[in-house]
């Protein structure tokens, strides 16, 4: 059980990372205004080769990395809630990198899910993963 935490913490952050350098990313492209054909291109060509959207596509990778892993050592009912802790790391990058407004509202919901991913972890068996399949 101490892999899969460990491993869904680290691609939590990972994603949430990803999440805000993709934000960053596209507020130096700017907002897709129009939609014609060749305009929708060159704002995704632009997009794509944003060097932070490039290294939040990255880091979003890890994040499906690890989270295959993680489904490869304990039941999905008790890695998959892991992802929400990307909450607190995406709120704590928001408020630090981009200079977001997080409320005192939007804390206590985090609060509540991290309590929620609590309460997950500690029902789990450890080292099991009853859909596995056994040769």
């Amino acid at each position: 059980m101490l892999r899969v935490i460990i491993a869904m913490i680290i691609a939590s952050a990972a994603t949430a990372s990803g999440q805000v350098l993709i934000k960053k990313g596209m507020q130096t492209v700017g907002s897709l205004e129009t939609y014609a054909p060749l305009a929708v291109l060159s704002y995704f060509g632009q997009a794509l080769s944003n060097p932070y959207v490039i290294l939040g596509t990255v880091c979003n990778g890890l994040f499906y990395f690890l989270l295959i892993a993680s489904l490869s050592w304990a039941d999905v009912t008790v890695a998959v809630p892991f992802t929400a802790i990307e909450y607190v790391f995406a709120a704590v990058l928001a408020v630090t990198i981009l200079q977001e407004v997080v409320s005192p509202l939007r804390w206590i919901g985090i609060v509540l899910v991290v309590i929620g991913v609590a309460l997950v972890s500690i029902s789990g068996e450890p080292g099991t993963a009853t859909g596995s399949i056994q040769g």
